[in-house]
């Protein structure tokens, strides 16, 4: 039986912020969820949306496209925490015409129970649920990737998205490629308040299908350099952000977590 994927997230401690900044955020998170599910439209059963109160939840076709979404959902609301579940799992009742708060199946069950763990949890703020002995392989490369992302200034952080624009993590048609550059007005640098980026995309494959027993491929030669040009400034305080924000390290970490997922979605039911 087919399955899928059901990304669910809910703000940190939201009931601590004043109404104002409430609003605020959940505006920030409505703009950003709109650009996202236009970037990943061929990856989406169900367009993420708010469900209750400040969570939001969407179904994917693949566990990979779900975590990528997540990925750069957090990427963009950064220093705003989240707590997130991602389900794999059967998508048994359908309804057409209705969204995803509508449908139910194992794929809801799993993920509900991987955000309710994780709002548990004092050390995992997002977990993945497939009910696979190997659950416990990704979640430990999303824990490491979640602390090493969560030491990021802003500044790295508006970095690691400028990369990611520029060298998309992601296989075949996965994400609408031209659209992320709709991302760029989440990105906003001193002396560059209007960044623009004229990119022809290739036919991206991030080495995903590429055999090595080691990943090196989220490390990209030359962007430095393109970035640094991008932004009018030097190469070398590029290169320091980029190793000191361990940017490098979390896109091979990525990329790691989409095999372990990709080797869960070969397991029999």
């Amino acid at each position: 039986m087919k399955r899928y994927s059901a990304l669910m997230i809910d703000l940190k401690n939201s009931r601590s912020y004043s109404i104002q900044d409430r609003n605020n955020i959940q505006n920030s998170v409505l703009n950003s969820i709109n650009i996202l599910n236009k970037i990943f439209k061929n990856s989406i059963e169900k367009e993420v949306e708010f469900s209750a109160g400040d969570e939001i939840q969407g179904l994917f076709v693949s566990p990979q496209s779900a975590y990528l979404y997540y990925r750069l959902f957090s990427t963009i609301i950064f220093p705003i925490e989240i707590h997130s579940g991602i389900g794999f799992g059967t998508w048994d009742i359908k309804v057409d015409s209705a969204s995803s708060t509508a449908q139910d199946g194992t794929v809801y069950h799993y993920a509900r129970k991987a955000i309710d763990e994780a709002k548990k949890s004092l050390e995992y703020s997002v977990l993945f649920y497939s009910k696979s002995k190997n659950d416990i392989i990704v979640n430990s490369l999303i824990n490491t990737s979640t602390l090493l992302s969560s030491k990021q200034s802003e500044y790295q952080n508006k970095l690691m998205l400028l990369a990611e624009i520029l060298y998309p993590i992601a296989s075949g048609d996965m994400v609408e490629y031209e659209k992320l550059k709709e991302l760029l007005k989440f990105i906003q640098f001193e002396k560059k308040e209007n960044l623009t980026i004229d990119i022809d995309y290739p036919v991206i494959s991030t080495q995903l299908e590429k055999e090595s027993f080691y990943i090196t491929e989220g490390k990209k030669r030359g962007l430095s350099t393109q970035i640094s040009k991008l932004l009018g400034v030097s190469r070398q305080s590029i290169e320091k952000a980029v190793k000191t924000g361990n940017i490098y390290e979390l896109r091979n970490i990525t990329i790691a977590i989409l095999k372990a997922m990709e080797s869960i979605e070969g397991e029999n039911l």
